[in-house]
């Protein structure tokens, strides 16, 4: 189980590698931390804080031996050695026997549960520390425990494989599941676990064949990925530097911090939840309707930026982890759409705003054309609605953007003439995963597919399952850049295959829902996918290492979330009913049902068709396709550094969440944002470089 060894074929060595293997006694001496050799290899990768505090925010030398961007510079350590153990069996029993299997399980189990409970990967990050310790000196010095040190690759093969099985949720298509039960569609167990394995599979594939575009450049920073090597970093380094006077080192003072958060989570939690909803202009005239739509924090507007719970201001996104001018673009989108734009069409009724009770026109699976006839069609209220049309010109104005902002960086990744920093230049030294491997998932989930719909006749075509696989090799590519720069998801791919599928397969909820999840979801799983990926990256895991962590921490992720899903609804009496009394409710599984509704069973043509009452929509379409080439002309023109920073994607599409989420989830949001990253950033550089 030892490291891969270097050299892919054709590749020239790196002499930054070569110095950090060469140099040992000296590495990291500027820090104070002094040559850690234990067995030939280092014991730690460790940032050089003394040297980047205080740089200066602007690009550096592409071919230094140093990252480009200051960013990356403040956590991701710079040296790497190939002989530092990473495939060990203390890594392989955390990830896959205490956290795959345990993670995966105890998710899925309250994932059916409202109100639920969510096991984050950051829990098995912190604690895969203390006891890879103890493993390390528990076991003897063997091939199972190569030194008496659990070091950070370690520690990041883990976290990668509590991710991939656990950490960003239960699988989505174990929501079919919930909903096939709801619709009376016979549940079998083939059936669901090669739905779940389809999509799971089929998003890695697609990671993996994008990684040359997604991964590789620098200028895919992953801002979201950047918190979790800081943490990593901080864990296994002993390097610290005074910034601005402060002294403090970065793993005490996230221990500060996180105590300080757990403490304070009780008052806005359970003393006096007052501070989450801090509406008190609605307590003052409680009985004023305009007032509780215009500053009503539930079911208003939220026209006020105040609250004092952490839930409630990172309810969408961190907001310390997306750069100021994206978090600036997110909060204009908002504030123009739903504090402008939609209070217009609330007042003046605008599409009226009706609930259709949906169970009326139902029958069995399918749809009751005559019961619709004799009951009316749906009304959306305004701000729901809306979304909708937001979500139309996303899905254009990403294609758009990326061609005209991006389509350079796209054709040199094509062409394999990207510009390498020194983290791409040291992961030559690791054996390349050869291109066909990740192929041959994709193919073999292909071929589960079909099997999967003419087996278990789920009424979707096989044309159908090619549409879906087209679907996400599109907008795979897009939607990761604008993350992987931003830290905002950028995916609304979901409204385009319910649309999609809804003309197609009107009528036919389950082959909708089956649609939905072979192209949206598959492009959701491949964007966490290839975020673990960057992590890897930056931290200089072996690939070949990485892609059966990956597979094999999906593979029993996914059967074990499948195995408790089909368990529980087995068992459980009374699941996915409003009144289980233990809240085993599914609401995860409604939600998908309730949205087949509209998508599957009535179909887009009876909302969005022309002539009908959502029909104006549809010029979100044309609108956020022709929006970016029209910035990026302009920029051209005038080279204005402020219009180079509009981003239409991130304005149409970081109001996703709305409803539920309200005005105070996005002005506290925008707040925090521009007091960390633009105004503590501007002037107190150093420290933010250091904590940040």
């Amino acid at each position: 189980m030892g490291p891969e060894k270097t050299g892919s074929e054709g590749d020239e060595p790196l002499p930054h590698a070569v110095k950090a293997l060469s140099a040992k006694e000296t590495h990291n001496a500027h820090d104070g931390a002094g040559s850690d050799v234990i067995n030939g290899h280092l014991i730690e990768l460790e940032v050089d804080l003394s040297r980047v505090i205080g740089e200066e925010d602007v690009e550096g030398d592409w071919e230094a031996d140093t990252s480009p961007f200051p960013a990356v510079r403040a956590v991701v350590p710079e040296t790497d050695d190939p002989e530092m153990p990473v495939n060990t069996f203390r890594a392989w029993f955390l990830g896959i026997q205490v956290f795959v299997f345990l993670g995966a399980g105890v998710n899925q189990f309250f994932g059916l549960r409202y109100p639920g409970v969510h096991i984050v990967s950051l829990v098995a990050e912190l604690i895969a520390y203390p006891i890879g310790v103890f493993l390390a000196h528990l076991l003897p010095v063997s091939r199972l425990n190569p030194d008496r040190h659990f070091n950070i690759k370690e520690h990041a093969l883990v976290t990668i494989m509590s991710n991939v099985s656990f950490g960003f949720g239960s699988a989505d298509a174990t929501n079919i599941i919930q909903a096939a039960k709801l619709y009376g569609f016979a549940l079998q167990t083939g059936f669901s676990v090669m739905a779940v394995l389809c999509c799971q599979l089929l998003g890695y594939g697609v990671a993996g064949l994008s990684a040359r575009w997604l991964v590789e450049p620098a200028s895919m920073i992953w801002p979201g990925v950047l918190s979790n090597v800081a943490l990593l970093t901080s864990l296994h380094s002993r390097a610290n530097a005074v910034a601005d006077g402060w002294e403090m080192s970065r793993i005490r003072f996230f221990m500060v911090v996180g105590g300080c958060a757990f403490v304070w989570y009780w008052l806005p939690g359970l003393m006096w939840t007052g501070l989450s909803y801090f509406t008190w202009i609605c307590w003052i005239v409680p009985d004023r309707v305009v007032v509780n739509q215009v500053f009503g924090m539930v079911t208003g507007m939220g026209l006020f930026p105040l609250t004092l719970d952490w839930s409630m201001v990172a309810y969408n996104t961190n907001p310390l982890l997306s750069p100021h001018w994206a978090a600036a673009n997110v909060f204009f989108g908002f504030a123009l759409f739903f504090w402008i734009v939609t209070p217009a069409l609330y007042y003046t009724n605008t599409w009226f705003t009706a609930h259709l009770p949906f169970s009326k026109v139902i029958t069995g699976q399918l749809f009751d054309e005559a019961k619709y006839k004799d009951y009316s069609p749906p009304y959306l209220p305004a701000t729901f609605a809306f979304v909708y049309g937001l979500s139309f010109a996303s899905i254009t104005s990403v294609l758009s953007h990326v061609y005209f902002f991006h389509w350079g960086e796209i054709l040199h990744a094509l062409r394999g003439s990207t510009k390498l920093d020194v983290h791409s230049r040291m992961m030559r030294a690791y054996n390349k995963v050869p291109f066909w491997w990740f192929l041959s998932i994709i193919v073999i989930v292909l071929a589960m597919a079909i099997a999967m719909t003419e087996v278990y006749h789920t009424g979707l075509p096989v044309y159908g399952i090619f549409l879906a696989f087209i679907i996400p090799a599109i907008y795979m590519i897009p939607c990761g850049m604008i993350q992987g720069v931003t830290n905002v998801d950028a995916n609304q791919v979901n409204v385009l295959s319910e649309f999609i599928g809804g003309y197609l397969f009107q009528g036919k909820p389950i082959a909708n829902i089956l649609f939905k999840i072979l192209s949206t979801d598959v492009v959701g799983q491949g964007l966490y996918f290839a975020s673990d990926m960057k992590l890897a990256h930056y931290l200089k895991i072996p690939l070949r290492t990485l892609f059966f962590a990956q597979g094999i921490a999906t593979i029993l992720g996914a059967l074990t979330q499948v195995g408790v899903t089909l368990w529980m609804l087995g068992n459980v009496e009374g699941i996915c009913t409003a009144d289980q009394p233990n809240g085993f409710t599914c609401p995860n599984g409604l939600t998908v049902y309730s949205s087949s509704i509209i998508w599957g069973l009535i179909g887009p043509g009876r909302l969005y068709s022309v002539g009908k009452i959502y029909s104006g929509l549809l010029h979100f379409f044309w609108i956020g396709l022709i929006l970016p080439p029209i910035t990026y002309y302009v920029f051209k023109n005038t080279k204005s550094d402020f219009v180079r920073k509009i981003n239409w994607p991130l304005i149409f599409v970081g109001t996703y969440n709305v409803p539920p989420a309200t005005g105070v989830n996005f002005s506290s949001w925008y707040l925090v944002n521009l007091i960390f990253n633009k105004i503590i950033f501007s002037r107190f550089r150093a420290w933010w470089t250091k904590v940040g």
